[in-house]
């Protein structure tokens, strides 16, 4: 085997690997509490959800906006895993919620979250929001903060380019817009 075709094989399996952890999410129920708790990150058994009725606006001043939201960890049965090879309708146990905040700029489409340290930085939309290239906890977090303050997105439209899968994408991917939000129906408003 040449080079070329080496490097060829090795990016097939980083792709492949790329989508199995992006899709592994699907494994877990998308919504708890009545639609209440909203999947944002998911990874061995333990999923991460944003409490939609926690949602606080702390700073209103457009296109700058602040909003604070709580996030629960929610741990899934084993036994039930290996049974079943999903976490739907598995039994779980919650753990302590946790406060995360978030500032947007609506014009220029940009968030930042605040770090355990208390200070903040950007999220960068140029990435795939999941485990493979990034945290998939902050972007989807910030976009149902957002939702859930001012029922509308703020990524909306908003794309980006993955550095990994070399192709430009949604910042927020259909498939959480409508699994997660559309369930309630929250409107959607693409300013």
């Amino acid at each position: 085997m040449n080079k070329k075709n080496i490097r060829l094989l090795l990016l097939l399996a980083i792709m492949m690997l790329i989508t199995a952890v992006c899709s592994a999410e699907s494994i877990y129920p998308e919504t708890l509490d009545n639609g209440n708790l909203v999947l944002v990150d998911a990874h061995m058994g333990v999923g991460t959800y944003a409490d939609r009725s926690s949602v606080t606006a702390q700073k209103y001043a457009p296109p700058d906006y602040q909003i604070a939201i709580n996030v629960i960890s929610v741990q899934f049965s084993e036994a039930y895993w290996r049974k079943h090879h999903n976490y739907l309708n598995s039994p779980y146990v919650m753990g302590e919620p946790f406060t995360m905040c978030f500032r947007y700029n609506w014009n220029r489409k940009s968030v930042a979250y605040q770090t355990g340290k208390g200070s903040w930085r950007d999220w960068n939309i140029n990435r795939d929001n999941c485990h493979a290239d990034g945290d998939p906890l902050i972007a989807l977090t910030a976009e149902m903060a957002f939702v859930s303050a001012y029922n509308m997105h703020f990524y909306g439209n908003t794309m980006g380019d993955s550095p990994v899968l070399k192709k430009h994408h949604r910042g927020i991917e259909d498939n959480f817009i409508e699994c997660c939000i559309y369930r309630d129906e929250v409107k959607v408003d693409y300013r």
